[in-house]
């Protein structure tokens, strides 16, 4: 996972073989504050997320796949100004 904080964008790459995704963005120290975007599969394995719609500070990402066999998921701490 990368975090392009000037295009407002988390971008990451999934293999093609994905069945499901999502990308929940947690909000450190605040419980309230939880966002979930589905990924929909689709023939290019570079998927990008925006992430205007997250308010300023510190967020914690989960980015979780399906290959259809086995479950998978990759974490990240992002900082939003």
């Amino acid at each position: 996972m990368t975090f392009e904080p000037n295009r407002h964008q988390l971008a990451f790459v999934l293999p093609e073989s994905f069945r499901k995704a999502e990308v929940i963005f947690q909000k450190r120290f605040d419980d309230k504050q939880e966002v979930h975007l589905v990924v929909e599969p689709n023939r290019c394995p570079r998927q990008v997320v925006s992430t205007r719609h997250l308010s300023s500070g510190l967020w914690h990402v989960i980015l979780d796949w399906w290959d259809g066999k086995r479950h998978y998921w990759a974490e990240k701490d992002i900082l939003v100004d």
